[in-house]
């Protein structure tokens, strides 16, 4: 029984280190934000952000209106706030109709 409850609490830690370890960022079409925050950030703000927070694994959920620049500079971002990175998954989102891009 007890290792049974040490299996269990050393699960339940694991899952807390691999929830620390990963980070959202949403590349929208001016602006970014981490996670689920609504707090919209510049390429500056979204670094500073970034080097605060202890993580490995990254997924870039893009949006269609999101420019090139808006992503090489979350990349540039991502490099000097955590150049040990390990994996960036990206994410498409949003729908095709250009009505909806201001600046594009």
């Amino acid at each position: 029984m007890r290792y049974i409850l040490v299996l269990v609490f050393l699960l339940v830690i694991s899952g807390k280190v691999l929830a620390d370890e990963s980070v959202t960022i949403f590349v929208k079409e001016t602006s970014y934000s981490i996670n689920s925050s609504d707090e919209e950030l510049n390429s500056a703000e979204l670094e500073g952000k970034l080097k605060q927070l202890r993580f490995s694994l990254v997924t870039l959920d893009i949006d269609y209106c999101a420019g090139p620049v808006m992503v090489t500079e979350v990349y540039v971002a991502l490099a000097n706030a955590n150049p040990s990175v390990k994996d960036v998954h990206l994410k498409a989102s949003g729908n095709h109709e250009q009505s909806k891009c201001k600046n594009i």
